[in-house]
């Protein structure tokens, strides 16, 4: 893809767009006041390794566009719930979002048009039903518009992004991979390199024409450990950026699957506890992780549109949520932090708004919401925070969250500060969460308001300072009294690149993070079977 293709594709939509404007109508229903269209153009290269050997070798191009429509109003037009219910795969419209991948061309206008369309056909068909039950049920948002208007952006930043050097990607995965033939107790496992070149073209009825590239890089391996008493422990590794100077060569790739197996090995012996609720240190990713899944989404301005949202923050504006000191932000206008390139990083989000700061919480006082378009309050402006994968409309959505602590401790402080704690609460021991690989959130209203981490590595530390690893937990939470109970953070602050799953799909996003001290803080048993050892031995282990 060069800029010129880039640009004719641009006005290729352009073109159908104002077609669409000035031709579509059915009679005795309203034409459409909006039209938008966010064209993703994806180059993907996936080399993936297992034990020396490639499994998977894939390059594809692919194209799909995400086509708003809407009718009714800015005021008032079809969409409910601020958007969250629509991501349905059973509607018409799901099936022609892929596009042609080579052109313009005849082609692909064709399939702009069937797109725009049946989508055109579901807009009123949505707008009916909307009216339908407001027969029954009153929408409490209905004194708010439903779309923000914005005025036209014109710019094009496209760049010429490199291929993925496919040699020796395929070096590095089979050598890599190779590696785990060393280690006894690695059953399985596979090294993977991906790569992704992704276009974005946005063009809307309001005048916006947009190109821009995003590149992503990423070096992952994963591991299943079975020890010889039957304890299987899994770990996956990634190094997910969109430099490619920060992924690492085949060395340090190595290193990293020795340490790895060594933690497992050491956790395989380490006791197991059941559950515990008590003081908390989680390092910088686990502290993350935690304010992502219990504050972050709660924070997502669209569920405050939504009946079925718990919206755990919407009365607070003002208050204190969080200790003094602590503040909280959302910025994916930053590409860079500390020499890390950041995944979260975009310069207009799926809307065709600007990205922008969102203060989110100041010196622990709740300031505001992550917006999109669809206005979550009476004086609404997007802070350009609308995003979606594939075919679910753009809701608000993290980007770069950052999480920072006025006179934070250094680490030797803090942890001295965490065993104070287990001192005073005169609790035989405190966890320190090392490192956690995922987490999930409840926000529905008719659900528990919830949220869990998953803890790859934990520690017991002793009043004496003295520290265990154990296994077995996972930390768990009510969002209110995990946050309320931070009493002390670090200084030293660590990147996490990683994809975010929602109502609008998997997002790249970045959280970045100090080392957070609870002061309670609840885990629960992960789920775990032993395992039976395999009949015979590996091949290589005759």
């Amino acid at each position: 893809m060069n800029r010129s293709t880039a640009i004719r594709l641009g006005n290729l939509l352009r073109v159908e767009l104002e077609r669409g404007r000035s031709q579509m109508r059915i009679a005795g229903h309203p034409r459409p006041y909006f039209l938008s269209y966010l064209l993703r153009h994806d180059e993907e290269w996936r080399i993936e390794a297992k034990f020396g050997a490639l499994t998977v070798d894939g390059h594809e191009t692919r194209r799909n566009c995400l086509a708003d429509v809407r009718v009714g109003s800015y005021r008032n037009d079809q969409v409910r719930s601020g958007g969250l219910e629509d991501n349905s795969t059973d509607v018409e419209s799901y099936g022609m979002l892929a596009l042609p991948v080579d052109g313009p061309g005849d082609g692909l206008q064709h399939g702009i048009w069937q797109l725009t369309e049946a989508r055109y056909r579901e807009a009123i068909d949505d707008l009916l039903r909307r009216r339908a039950a407001e027969l029954s049920y009153l929408d409490e948002s209905r004194r708010l518009p439903s779309f923000e208007r914005r005025s036209a952006i014109e710019d094009v930043r496209f760049r010429a992004l490199p291929a993925l050097d496919q040699d020796a990607a395929r070096k590095l995965a089979r050598r890599a991979s190779a590696e785990m033939r060393r280690y006894p107790f690695i059953r399985d496992g596979a090294v993977k390199i991906s790569a992704v070149n992704a276009l974005r073209i946005f063009v809307s009825s309001e005048g916006s024409f947009i190109v821009e590239c995003r590149p992503y890089r990423a070096v992952d391996y994963d591991v299943w450990y079975l020890s010889p008493q039957g304890t299987s422990l899994s770990k996956t590794r990634s190094w997910f950026v969109t430099d490619p100077n920060e992924l690492p060569d085949l060395a340090a790739v190595k290193r990293d699957i020795k340490a790895t197996y060594r933690r497992l090995d050491a956790l395989a012996k380490a006791p197991v506890i059941r559950s515990f609720s008590g003081p908390v240190l989680l390092d910088p990713k686990p502290a993350g992780l935690l304010i992502h899944e219990a504050i972050g989404h709660r924070l997502e301005g669209n569920r405050l549109r939504s009946a079925g949202e718990g919206q755990t923050f919407r009365d607070s504006v003002g208050q204190q949520v969080l200790p003094e000191g602590v503040t909280v932000r959302d910025d994916p206008s930053m590409a860079h932090f500390e020499g890390r390139s950041l995944v979260g990083h975009y310069v207009y989000d799926d809307e065709g708004v600007p990205a922008g700061n969102a203060p989110l919480i100041t010196d622990g006082v709740l300031e505001g919401f992550l917006t999109s378009r669809t206005p979550a309050g009476a004086r609404h402006h997007s802070n350009g925070h609308g995003r979606s994968a594939h075919h679910a409309r753009a809701m608000s959505r993290m980007g770069v969250t950052i999480v920072q602590a006025k006179d934070g401790l250094g680490g030797d402080e803090l942890f001295r500060a965490f065993v104070e704690e287990i001192r005073a609460q005169e609790v035989p021991w405190g966890i320190r969460i090392i490192d956690a690989s995922g987490g999930e959130t409840s926000t529905d209203s008719y659900d528990f308001q919830a949220f869990l981490g998953q803890i790859d590595c934990a520690a017991r530390v002793y009043p004496d300072g003295r520290q265990e690893l154990v296994r077995g937990v996972d930390f768990v939470g009510t969002p209110l009294n995990a946050v309320r109970g931070i009493i002390a953070a670090g200084r030293r602050m660590e990147v996490d690149n990683a994809w975010c799953g929602a109502e609008s799909g998997y997002v790249p996003v970045t959280t970045i993070s100090p080392s957070l001290l609870v002061e309670e803080l609840e885990l629960q048993q992960k789920p775990s079977r032993q395992v039976t050892q395999f009949a015979y031995p590996m091949p290589w282990q005759k």
